[in-house]
This record gives structure tokens, C-alpha cells and sequence, in this order.
């Protein structure tokens, strides 16, 4: 057992280093680009772009989400049972049924956008739409990668795409292309991104013998899809993106850039959250099967860990979003310090999306999940109504972030009926606490210091704090020293002593 508790920590560990480098390039990506092109375009033409972006973005996460949700639960699941060959069958038909859809739909809304389609935004919005079919297919060999619990080729594919989106979105910024610029860097950079991830990993697969697909699973694919479908549906249109329909028809363009700006940076901030906690929904769904009896300590080591890193990101990022705003983008997005503010509060719910979710789908409860998303979302849409429609962009960011919250706690609650765990409380008010403490000496430094040399120093004076912080209030243990310290490993040298002197400070010795 010993030597399994290992196999899974080190398996995590892994799994978090990767997605911790895709993060640090995706975060300096991301932001720097939507940086760049709010600078670019300004509120009202941003507002526009991310209105006829939604559709893209919806349809692409929907179809997508379906088919590879499936690959990744059933390989899990025949992988931990030692049966590879019927893991490589569930490959196959995911990936050629993915194909055809994405063929389909991709066709439909081209004809869609010619016949009714602005023609003003045409051609930018075929390109987008095209963008959809590399997109959609590189969400199976992603989601496969995982049920191999090695997400190794998805970060070296993800470099791929996030390199050459910035460098088509550098050209476009400077070479004046506008939305056609913007919409192509998606193109190129999901086709990348394809590429690098499906090959090596259909190289992997042809060396293992192909089993026949039981018909019974084949039915449980097809209703799980459904099912999947039906959440990410809800996720895509009502938890993400709502806000913006109601922002459209109540407020207009420029209190739907304020947001989306909002909505980026918020998203930014869970990035790192998401990358331990993807690399532990990825053990999760294994060991769910293997050994139900760890899920528990895994779930609340994980969430300890989530903990650290959220509360000080979180509450950090609000307390130095004026200033923050008011050095990246110019005085027209003024109006969106409120929201960001908001956003980045009430976004850290989101961090423990995945470990509630995971377990459903483990538990075969998707139908479950379905009906408590549903209520959740008619929660947003309601208070999205009331909201907006008083307090624009303000009011999105209040109404998103109550709701999606009401939701994950509700999700957490049920899988508790199916998997016993639970969330370590007394550690989460300690880390709060070292937070709160650290956030009201960075606000207060930032009024004090105006501009980039606040900002500097507020981020330099949070660091320690907050370190010493957690120290004193005893947030982490001896247990935690152990499972941290093996990160150190694949630092280097500088950084590897610093990081290793960080840990042994923060986390107690042994008794």
C-alpha cells in the first residue's frame, strides 16, 4: 500500500509540474494578449468580438466535452482494470465519431453564417468557425493522455498553439489586421495544437492489440455523452457565459468588453488552482475504481494545497486591481475595476470544481449532476435578470460568481453520497485568515504607491507575509513538508534551494 500511496503522490506531482509549466506560458499568453488586444480594438469593438466569439466557444466546448468526457472515464476505467486493448477500442470510437461531428457542425454554421450572418463580420466569423474542427478534435487524444495519467504530450502541444497565437496576434497588433487577425491566430494556433497532441499519441496506441467493444459499452458511452453534452451545455451558455446575452440586450457593447476583460483575468487567477487540481481529478477518476478507501486523504490533501495557492492569488488580485487596471490598459476601462474586484473573489469556488465533478462522473452520476447544474443555472439566469439589468457589468460579475458558487457547494454535497471525503475546514479558515491579513497590506500599499512601483512593492510585501503567515497559524504540517519538497527536484539549482528553504519554513517539523 505504502509503495501505492507513492505511485499515486509521485503520479500527481507529475501531472502538476506539467501543468504548471503550461500554465506559467498560458497565464503570460493569455493575459499579455487580451492586453494587447483591448488596447487594440477598445471596450466597444472588444464587446463585440467576444459576442460573436461566444457561439465559437460554446459550440466548440460542447462538442467537444461530450465524447472526450467519455474516452477519459472509460479508459480510466479500463486501464485500472488492466484491459488496454478495450481502452484503445473506446479511443477509436470516440475519435471517429468526434470527427464526424465536428465535420457536421462545423458545415451547418458555415451555411448559417452566410445566409444570416452580418457581412460586415463575415468572413471573420467563417474563420472562427473553422477554428472549431481543430478545436473540437484535439479534446479526445487530450482527455486519452489523461486516462494514461501523463499529460506530458498535452503540454508540449499546448506550447505549440499558445507560441504561435501570440506571434499571429503580435503580427496582427502591428500590422493593423483587426478581428480577421485576432479570429486567424485562434485558427492557426488550435491546428498546432492538434497536431502535436494527436500524432504522438496514435503512435502510442497502434502498440497496443485492439479488443472488441462490448455492445453494453458502447450504450453506456452514448448516455454518458448525452449526459455530457447536457452539462457542458449548461456550463458553456448558462455558468460562462449568460451574462452576455443579458449584457447585450440591457447595457450594450462596452459593458460586455468591461466584463470579458473581468472574466479573463478571473480565469488567469484559477489557472494555477486548476493545474494541481486537474492533475489530482486525474488521479481521482483512477483511483476511484482502484481504491475507493484513499479518496478521502486524497481529496483533502488536495484541497489544502488549492487553499494556499487560491486564497493569497485571489484576494491578492482584488486588492491591487485599481492600480493593476490602471497601468496595464488605458482610462477607458476604469469602469471595469469594480467587476474585477468581484470576479476575482467570488471565482475561488471554482478552484474545487473539478474534485466534485470527477467523483460524479467516477460514480456514473452525470444524471445527478445534470439535474443540481440545471437548478444551479436557472439560480444564474435569474439573478443575471435582476442584476444586469440594474448595475450592468457589476451586476454579471455579482450574479456569476453567487450562483456558480451556490452550485459547486450543492455538486460537493452530492458526491458526498456516493464517495466518503470531506473539505478540511480547519485548515481553510487559517489560510483565510493568512490571506485576508496579507490582501489589506497590499490594498493599503497600493494606495499609498500609485502605479507600477505600488504594484511592485505591494507583490513584494505580500510574499513574505503571507509566508510567515501561514507559518504562524500553523496552515500546513509535517505531512505536508514530505509530499512537497520532491517538487523542489525538478527546479533548478537557485531555485531549487530557495524553493526547498521556502517549504521547510513554512511547514512544521517532525514531532
Amino acid at each position: 500500500m505504502a509503495s501505492q500511496k507513492k505511485t499515486v503522490s509521485g503520479k500527481i506531482l507529475h501531472n502538476s509540474f506539467w501543468y504548471g509549466l503550461e500554465t506559467i506560458l498560458e497565464t503570460i499568453v493569455f493575459l499579455g494578449t487580451s492586453i494587447a488586444i483591448a488596447r487594440y480594438l477598445g471596450p466597444r469593438v472588444l464587446g463585440y468580438y467576444s459576442y460573436i466569439a461566444l457561439f465559437v466557444n460554446v459550440v466548440t466546448r460542447t462538442s467537444g466535452t461530450g465524447l472526450a468526457g467519455a474516452t477519459r472515464k472509460y479508459m480510466s476505467e479500463f486501464l485500472a482494470l488492466d484491459q488496454p486493448g478495450t481502452a484503445r477500442a473506446v479511443y477509436n470510437l470516440a475519435y471517429r465519431y468526434q470527427f464526424l461531428g465536428a465535420i457536421c457542425i462545423t458545415a451547418l454554421s458555415i451555411g448559417a453564417v452566410v445566409l444570416f450572418g452580418d457581412p460586415a463580420f463575415r468572413l471573420v466569423s467563417c474563420i472562427l468557425i473553422v477554428s472549431i474542427i481543430p478545436g473540437v478534435m484535439s479534446w479526445v487524444p487530450a482527455q486519452a493522455n489523461q486516462a494514461f495519467e501523463d499529460v506530458t504530450n498535452n503540454t508540449y502541444s499546448a506550447f505549440g498553439y499558445l507560441v504561435s497565437y501570440a506571434v499571429i496576434i503580435a503580427l496582427t497588433v502591428y500590422f493593423k489586421w483587426a478581428l480577421v487577425g485576432v479570429a486567424s491566430a485562434m485558427l492557426v494556433g488550435r491546428s498546432v495544437e492538434v497536431v502535436l497532441r494527436t500524432i504522438p499519441l496514435h503512435a502510442k496506441l497502434r502498440n497496443i492489440p485492439l479488443a472488441t467493444l462490448p455492445a453494453d459499452v458502447i450504450d453506456r458511452i452514448r448516455r454518458f455523452c448525452i449526459q455530457a453534452i447536457g452539462i457542458q451545455l449548461l456550463m458553456s451558455v448558462v455558468w460562462d457565459r449568460s451574462e452576455i446575452w443579458f449584457l447585450r440586450a440591457f447595457s450594450g457593447l462596452e459593458q460586455i468588453g468591461f466584463y470579458s476583460i473581468s472574466f479573463t483575468l478571473s480565469n488567469n487567477l484559477l489557472v494555477i488552482p486548476r493545474t494541481f487540481g486537474n492533475a489530482t481529478g486525474i488521479s481521482l477518476m483512477v483511483e476511484s475504481i482502484r481504491d475507493p478507501g484513499r479518496i478521502d486523504k486524497i481529496v483533502k490533501n488536495a484541497c489544502r494545497y488549492l487553499l494556499l495557492v487560491v486564497f493569497p492569488v485571489h484576494l491578492g488580485a482584488a486588492a491591487i486591481a485599481r492600480s493593476a487596471i490602471g497601468f496595464a490598459y488605458d482610462a477607458r476601462y476604469a469602469p471595469a475595476v469594480p467587476v474585477i474586484m468581484i470576479a476575482s473573489i467570488l471565482s475561488m469556488p471554482r478552484a474545487f470544481q473539478e474534485i466534485s465533478e470527477v467523483l460524479m462522473r467516477s460514480a456514473d452520476r452525470q444524471k445527478e449532476l445534470l439535474t443540481w447544474l440545471s437548478i444551479t443555472g436557472l439560480v444564474n439566469i435569474v439573478l443575471d435578470y435582476v442584476l444586469i439589468r440594474r448595475y450592468g457589468a457589476v451586476g454579471a460579475a455579482w450574479g456569476n460568481g453567487l450562483a456558480q458558487s451556490f452550485g459547486i457547494i450543492v455538486v460537493w454535497q452530492q458526491a458526498r453520497r456516493f464517495y466518503n471525503f470531506s473539505f478540511p475546514i480547519q485548515s481553510a479558515i487559517r489560510l483565510f485568515a493568512a490571506g485576508s491579513i496579507m490582501a489589506a497590506v497590499a490594498f493599503f500599499i497600493c494606495r499609498s504607491v500609485p502605479g507600477l512601483l505600488g504594484i511592485i512593492a505591494a507583490i513584494a510585501a505580500a510574499i513574505p507575509i503571507y509566508l510567515l503567515l501561514v507559518k504562524l497559524f500553523h496552515g500546513l504540517d509535517f505531512s505536508d513538508r514530505v509530499r512537497l519538497m520532491p517538487i523542489g527536484n525538478r527546479l533548478p539549482g537557485s531555485m531549487r534551494r530557495l524553493y526547498t528553504a521556502t517549504v521547510a519554513f513554512v511547514t512544521p517539523g517532525q514531532d
